[in-house]
């Protein structure tokens, strides 16, 4: 048998900084400021993967980072030839989800990385699972996927859509215009987040009396590392 392998590839990533905390700082804190430090530096940590992962999205004015075909990640072309189709440009609305997710049902499973069997594999079979909207189009996303009826001039009928995804608010997302649709990663992965020492950021505090910083200025350092790999490995589950 022939194994589609991914040629994708990706960098490992060093992101993180450090606080100082100096005596004078501790000694004004009337509010407890402190307290909250660790937890934000956590959630920069969290935030700093989700702009990661959002920017594959908008790279090269939205149609995504270049893959190991040469190609960008989303794009139209006949799978036949190597073409991903998964780009569209119509606003969302019941119709163009639904014509999404037919084009993400029909993508060609991989057979091999080799002309003459790009295309050839069976369908994926797969709706998407997640619908990614920028804020502005939280209410559209929420009346497709959530709403029991749909009200067209003076007729109401039953919302066939309802459940057929879930809609994710992408925070970094800004165009009114942007959305996306993404399967389930559980069953047909897209995005990889590779990391090395957990994804939840460390944070390391250097506040023993013998740390050079305190021993030599009396500061304390709070400190988040995180190091990460995200890439896409396979643009079939993305539309």
């Amino acid at each position: 048998l022939m194994v589609g392998d991914s040629p994708e590839t990706a960098n490992f990533m060093k992101y993180g900084g450090y606080i100082p905390l100096t005596l004078e700082l501790i000694d004004r804190d009337e509010t407890r400021k402190l307290r909250a430090y660790a937890r934000e530096l956590a959630a920069a940590g969290l935030r700093k993967i989700s702009r990661l992962v959002a920017k594959i999205f908008t790279e090269n004015g939205g149609l995504g980072p270049y893959m190991g075909d040469s190609k960008t990640l989303f794009g139209v072309g006949d799978p036949s030839t190597g073409g991903h189709a998964n780009l569209g440009t119509l606003a969302l609305s019941a119709a163009n989800w639904d014509s999404a997710c037919s084009a993400v049902y029909r993508q060609p499973m991989l057979v091999k990385n080799e002309d003459g069997f790009y295309g050839t594999g069976p369908q994926m079979a797969v709706n998407p699972k997640f619908l990614l909207v920028p804020r502005a189009l939280q209410k559209t996303a929420l009346e497709i996927c959530s709403g029991s009826f749909v009200r067209e001039a003076e007729h109401m009928y039953d919302n066939v859509l309802k459940g057929s995804a879930v809609p994710i608010v992408v925070p970094e997302w800004t165009d009114p215009n942007d959305w996306a649709a993404a399967c389930d990663p559980r069953v047909a992965p897209a995005i990889f987040v590779g990391e090395r020492f957990g994804l939840a950021p460390e944070i390391f505090i250097a506040g023993d009396e013998l740390s050079p910083s305190v021993f030599s200025n009396d500061e304390h350092r709070l400190k988040v590392r995180h190091y990460l790999a995200v890439w896409v490995n396979d643009y079939r589950p993305l539309y």
